[in-house]
């Protein structure tokens, strides 16, 4: 299924909207980031050379002859002797090589004294250092998340062009259903997998729309997977796909266009399913519910033509699992999942979930002829995990928040070697 479909289209959107989207395009940097050279702190700029042999015992005491505003431009060079009196954010003049915080001099209006020598470059935040004009900031099929989000409007992309959100159109079957406006009646259930299904599928990043329940009656079925077809870029069904009297999802399946790739699969819970592929192009058109040009089994839906809406160019998987709430949601994570995230534009490597190693809490001793999928949780404070520290740290690089999930802490005073283990914890979603 992940072969045959593919990202569901693009458009431009807000960036203030884009949280959690996908980005489309690739994003080259138009401008180095920082733009100038400037400083982290509020403090004194000044000549590293100045004070290279400041001391307690012999301080420097250098003339203020400028102030600059974050905002602000520099009024003048600076010469030997002299300082700029300058705030977070603001440029570093020409000539200054070097800051020092307020809180680390004396001064007065007219001078700051320094009673320490101060490096060449020190507390400067040099033009580019977080991003240099034309670098790859980002390729396409990654997730916007806060720190991407910071980059492209530190770049001036206010309108990213992402993937559009794929639209899944949810069926619910079996005359043992439920709606939240019926009375409880003996024998019946309410509908609790429709809901499951367009939550897990909105968590995703999809759009979800109902389309309805259509009872165990095998054209009824067909004619909401026609109706979802005109509209929707994927169809989940719940329900009549095992192998009772009253099982016809894959036959309906069938009957409205769709070319069956898989009936069950070696998996448990999840078995019993039928999944699909419905090529947009096909010439007939879905099911519009004439059941009388049903042609078998095996045979699609071949009357009116007029009934198609299709653009000609999509293949919109179709999902047809079990009604038993764990196997439905089961196959959700381990089928349907991995392909609405490439419909969503993510890189064909990232819609597979990410796999780790556990201990299970308990022993599970039962025997099973196929697959067996285990619920539960994973501790991850339990585990100790490989962290990639994405690159520069400094307090005004945003660009390698952009991707990362975790922050790892280092104690007051201890420095860390590669290999060596660290407490993290985890930031947003992961």
């Amino acid at each position: 299924m992940l072969e045959q479909v593919g990202p569901v289209g693009t458009e431009t959107a807000a960036l203030s909207a884009c949280a959690g989207r996908v980005l489309a395009r690739q994003v080259v940097a138009r401008a180095d980031i920082p733009p100038f050279d400037r400083s982290p702190y509020d403090g004194y700029a000044f000549r590293s050379q100045d004070v290279e042999n400041a001391s307690e015992q012999s301080p420097v005491t250098l003339r203020i002859v400028d102030y600059i505003a974050a905002g602000d431009v520099p009024h003048t060079c600076i010469r030997a002797g002299e300082a700029a009196h300058l705030m977070t954010g603001a440029p570093v003049p020409e000539g200054a090589d070097a800051v020092l915080p307020f809180e680390r001099t004396r001064f007065t209006e007219e001078a700051v004294t320094i009673d320490t020598p101060v490096k060449s470059g020190s507390n400067v935040v040099y033009a580019g250092e977080d991003v240099r004009k034309g670098t790859i900031l980002c390729s396409p099929g990654v997730r916007i998340d806060a720190g991407l989000a910071g980059t492209l409007a530190g770049q001036g992309i206010f309108t990213p062009c992402v993937y559009k959100k794929p639209l899944v159109g949810v069926i619910s079957t079996g005359s043992e259903i439920l709606e939240e406006n019926e009375e409880p009646s003996p024998g019946h259930i309410y509908n609790s997998n429709r809901y499951s299904l367009q939550a897990a599928c909105e968590l995703a990043g999809c759009r979800t729309v109902y389309m309805g329940t259509a009872g165990d009656d095998r054209d009824v079925i067909a004619g909401l997977i026609g109706e979802a077809f005109r509209t929707c870029d994927a169809v989940i069904l719940s329900g009549g796909v095992s192998v009772g009297d009253f099982d016809c999802t894959p036959e309906a399946m069938v009957l409205s266009g769709v070319r069956l790739l898989a009936h069950g699969l070696a998996l448990k819970p999840g078995m019993a399913g039928a999944y699909g592929i419905y090529d947009s192009s096909n010439e007939n058109g879905p099911y519009s519910g004439d059941k009388s040009s049903y042609s078998g089994e095996n045979g699609p839906y071949s009357g009116d033509k007029s009934s198609y809406s299709g653009d000609g160019s999509r293949a919109v998987p179709v999902f047809g699992l079990s009604g038993n709430p764990a196997a439905c949601m089961t196959a959700f994570y381990a089928v349907v999942l991995p392909v609405l995230r490439r419909q969503m534009g993510f890189a064909p490597g990232a819609c597979l979930p990410p796999q780790i190693r556990v201990r299970l809490s308990k022993d599970y001793s039962r025997k099973n002829q196929s697959a067996r999928l285990l619920r539960g949780k994973v501790d991850l404070t339990a585990v100790v995990q490989e962290m990639e520290i994405t690159g520069g740290q400094g307090n005004q690089v945003l660009s390698s928040v952009a991707g990362s999930n975790a922050f790892a802490e280092i104690p007051a005073g201890e420095t860390v070697q590669a290999q060596e283990t660290v407490h993290a914890f985890l930031m947003g979603e992961f």
